[in-house]
């Protein structure tokens, strides 16, 4: 095996190496959640809406800019066609 082909299979085991630790701290990570939510009993919808909720967009000056909300009225509008004649 020459020198080459040794590098090459001592990147590879080190990249190996670099995945495993990755995944650990993340499976880590996940367990500290999972504890977490069961302490406070949060349920998956609340991380799910907390989850999705969107950020600001930026605007030209840098300043986060909000976004204007429509606040729509729940009045049950009956809509049915007129009785004919």
């Amino acid at each position: 095996m020459n020198k080459l082909e040794q590098l090459l299979a001592e990147r590879a085991a080190m990249d190996d190496k670099i995945a495993a630790e990755r995944n650990k701290g993340r499976d880590e990570a996940l367990a500290s959640v999972r504890g977490l939510c069961k302490q406070y009993g949060i349920t998956m919808r609340e991380v799910k809406a907390y989850v999705l909720e969107r950020k600001p967009r930026a605007g030209k000056d840098g300043a986060a800019v909000a976004k204007k909300r429509v606040v729509r009225k729940t009045v049950a509008v009956k809509r049915a066609r007129a009785a004919k004649k």
